[in-house]
């Protein structure tokens, strides 16, 4: 029931895969497409469609990398950086609404087991991107 009233609180705003996207690249703007694909789990086509309509939208920008124009490279523009902003307090707060029921020893093993599952998951780049915003 409250996964579902998160679902429906954000969705009000943002589609989950786009809320997904836009806290990606605020944890780490400017990566490329297939950087996005393994960080969202999911496919290649997916991701190239979710990109096109934000872009479209004026959330996110496409820029090419400098250095193999045949890569381009996704970047929050201002308007993405300020919904973000607004939607990842109330998704911090519905999270914990989840968890609240929870014993204090159980959510802290729940962090620290989804740490190590993240830490797991980033590729090595990304987990030193990670672990210096968390120190």
């Amino acid at each position: 029931m409250m996964l579902a009233e998160l679902r429906r609180k954000l969705e009000d705003r943002i589609t989950l895969a786009r809320f997904d996207l836009l806290a990606s690249l605020a944890r780490q703007d400017g990566q490329t497409l297939a950087g996005l694909s393994r960080a969202l789990l999911v496919s290649a086509g997916n991701v190239t469609g979710l990109v096109d309509r934000a872009e479209r939208d004026g959330v996110v920008e496409r820029r090419p990398e400098p250095s193999d124009r045949r890569v381009a490279r996704v970047w929050l523009t201002r308007q993405g950086r300020a919904l973000i902003r607004e939607l990842l307090p109330l998704h911090a707060r519905h999270v914990h609404e989840l968890i609240s029921g929870l014993p204090a020893q159980d959510r802290r093993e729940l962090r620290r087991l989804l740490g190590e599952l993240r830490d797991h998951l980033l590729p090595n780049e990304s987990r030193q991107v990670s672990s210096s915003k968390t120190s």
